[in-house]
């Protein structure tokens, strides 16, 4: 007997991500599932498009945002309070703009386990389009879980058995309240989704995920472990499938120009994806464009002092010119391009190659691996940034070298990106002396606390607030 299926006001939005054309002549719709509705394989597929809508709406900027004001990348936001609560590490849980954040992303796990538990049950889904659902569904059900895990909670090594605690996992789609699992339960879930997408998602899937965004998700998640051959692993499965190339220019987003706003992005892995067609209009940042272009008084959101340093103290670094402006006694972003009328439409590559190849070449020289692929790795990036050979990495470096050079070039590649924090946390969690704005990388209220709601649980236990300052 069919189970039956209850859903509440899902609005299904097809309109965000392209690829699968067949599945996305449905349009946009709002539509309420209620009991049974799932019958066909276009519903499990509209439901599907629906947990990647919530992401697009997610991680448009909103929770790379917070993210990013945990660290020392970033200047105080300019007149918005619940941002500068984030900043000053002092969020407490009446704050609206994380809780929307944590409540959208686990909106997405919700519809992630409302498909796993229906895919089953539905008839005329052929064998290989039930295994490409419920891969996709892991997929997305890991990425929103890792993003949750990695700002509010402490990072793997806080603890030396990692049984601090973490997030609330949730494998079903039911509202229960529950504890928090510890670090090393939750790591241990995200891995086996994306171990399944990874074994089963096509090579190929249009801008849907495929096994590739799996792998970067993998090697990503491995690093952070410090599981420097299982990062390795997973970034050759990336780089050596010849798929992606890195973006020649510094227009790394494709933001900076409608001209290549309309192209696709090369080194993009797994993007949100904005669409300008005479059929669809949909865009899917508004978290970067909303904060980070300037207004009549200045950005919302701008960078340090300490980040614009960094970025000067390297020779001629085309990226210091090309991302960042001085202007309104700000460094502001020119990343996401110089204005949002002309910066509109442009997609978020959520993993790009940058990235793996960062993380592969510190993981290579972490592990006393092939130091030959690392430097290259590391060039590539500086080849784009300073012009061919003028800042390389010589030939004849150590594997420290190395380390040091990734680590520099991640901070660099990656701003405004929510992932200096992953770097923060781990090197933190190594035993670095690591310190963010005057603060110990791991003092309270560098894990943001959870909504007010997850406290009607009686074993939830939240994160303490303040203390860094």
């Amino acid at each position: 007997m069919k189970k039956s299926i209850i859903y509440l006001s899902l609005f299904l939005s097809a309109a965000g991500f392209t690829g699968c054309k067949k599945w996305l002549d449905v349009g946009p719709e709002n539509v309420v599932l209620q009991e049974d509705a799932l019958k066909t394989p276009e519903d499990l597929q509209k439901l599907l498009i629906s947990c990647y809508d919530v992401v697009g709406n997610t991680m448009d900027g909103r929770v790379q945002n917070i993210a990013e004001l945990l660290t020392d990348n970033m200047a105080r936001p300019l007149n918005n309070l619940e941002l500068t609560s984030v900043y000053d590490r002092e969020v407490n849980f009446f704050n609206t703009t994380t809780n929307n954040v944590y409540t959208d992303i686990y909106r997405a796990i919700f519809r992630c386990n409302s498909l796993l538990e229906s895919v089953d049950l539905i008839d005329g889904l052929s064998s290989s389009d039930r295994i490409r659902i419920e891969s996709e569904a892991r997929f997305i059900r890991a990425l929103c879980h890792y993003w949750t895990l990695k700002i509010w909670a402490q990072p793997w090594g806080y603890t030396s058995d990692n049984s601090h605690l973490g997030i609330i996992i949730r494998d079903n789609a039911a509202a229960t309240p529950l504890a928090r699992s510890t670090v090393s339960e939750s790591y241990a879930f995200i891995i086996a989704d994306l171990e399944f997408a990874f074994a089963n998602l096509p090579a190929s899937n249009g801008a849907y995920a495929n096994r590739y965004a799996a792998a970067a998700m993998l090697s990503q998640v491995l690093f952070q472990k410090n599981d420097y051959n299982g990062a390795v692993t997973y970034a050759n499965e990336v780089i050596n499938s010849g798929l992606y190339t890195l973006e020649p220019t510094l227009d790394v987003f494709h933001a900076m120009t409608p001209e290549s706003q309309a192209t696709a992005n090369p080194e993009a892995i797994f993007s949100i994806v904005s669409t300008n067609t005479s059929t669809i209009v949909d865009t899917r940042n508004e978290g970067f464009r909303d904060n980070y272009f300037p207004g009549s008084t200045g950005a919302q959101l701008s960078y340090s002092q300490d980040l614009f340093t960094i970025f000067s103290q390297s020779g001629v670094d085309g990226r210091k010119t090309a991302w960042i402006d001085e202007a309104s006694g700000q460094y502001q972003s020119l990343k996401f391009g110089s204005n949002a009328a002309a910066s509109f439409f442009f997609s978020i590559p959520l993993i790009r190659l940058s990235h793996i190849k960062l993380i592969r070449a510190e993981a290579i020289a972490e592990a006393g691996g092939d130091l030959a692929t690392a430097i290259e790795d590391i060039n590539d990036i500086r080849d784009r940034a300073f012009g061919v050979g003028i800042f390389d990495v010589p030939s004849t470096a150590t594997a420290n070298d190395v380390i040091l050079a990734a680590r520099e070039e991640f901070r660099k590649e990656t701003i405004s990106e929510g992932l200096r924090i992953d770097q923060i946390r781990r090197l933190g969690a190594k035993g670095l002396n690591i310190t963010v704005r005057n603060a110990p990388w791991n003092c309270p209220g560098m894990a943001i606390q959870f909504p007010n709601g997850e406290f009607s649980g009686s074993l939830f236990i939240g994160n303490p607030e303040g203390g860094c300052n």
